[in-house]
């Protein structure tokens, strides 16, 4: 069995057995100072507010950091990457279950919101939302991550490396291929920042 099922394996099971003191141990060692104490996130360092998004997406993004098939987007990837390299199964279930224990936040700290709202809600309902759904909870049948608590750079960002190729190209990306696909039908950066104000925008 290869090392990506074996870490799915072990994360699931740790998942249900780890505390909620042990949990939030782990999370405010390993993840709290890019992704906040509460899971807030930090526009300016790139890391996502965290509190919306469900523990299986959460599980799976990991394990592509760990693995190796999220690793050629950019520079945060990178720090992403570093910061978890040397920990285990364990650690990455105990502060997968803090996260998850959270409660909603709306905003990503530092955000700032740059696009056409209006123009962005249209697009939004033409090209997204029968994954992510039409107010932008996602769905995890699809793989289609909640979306709420994101902000505009960070969703700009992230929609831009699947319609280049950076991110969704690995062939156990099962869920950031069928997204890589999707994003070719938009490709003109400030629709895509219109769009990503909109979402940014649902959760407030």
């Amino acid at each position: 069995m290869t090392r990506k099922p074996l870490l799915r394996i072990a994360l699931t099971a740790l998942l249900l057995m780890t505390t909620s003191v042990a949990a939030n141990d782990s999370y405010q060692t390993h993840c709290a100072h890019c992704h906040g104490a509460s899971g807030q996130g930090n526009d300016a360092l790139g890391a996502p507010n965290l509190t919306q998004l469900s523990a299986a997406y959460i599980q799976r993004q990991l394990e592509g950091f760990w693995a190796g098939w999220r690793k050629s987007e950019d520079s945060y990837t990178q720090t992403m990457i570093a910061a978890i390299a040397s920990l285990d199964a364990p650690v990455l279930a105990s502060a997968t279950s803090a996260i998850d224990a959270f409660p909603a936040i709306n905003r990503t700290a530092g955000a700032i919101q740059a696009g056409n709202t209006a123009r962005g809600k249209d697009l939004y309902n033409a090209y997204c939302s029968a994954c992510h759904g039409t107010t932008g909870i996602g769905n995890d049948a699809l793989g289609a991550p909640n979306l709420l608590g994101l902000s505009q750079n960070y969703l700009s960002r992230q929609y831009l490396h699947f319609a280049e190729g950076r991110r969704g190209g690995h062939p156990d990306d099962r869920y950031g291929q069928q997204m890589a696909r999707l994003a070719k039908a938009l490709r003109d950066p400030q629709l895509i920042d219109d769009v990503s104000t909109y979402v940014a925008s649902l959760a407030e």
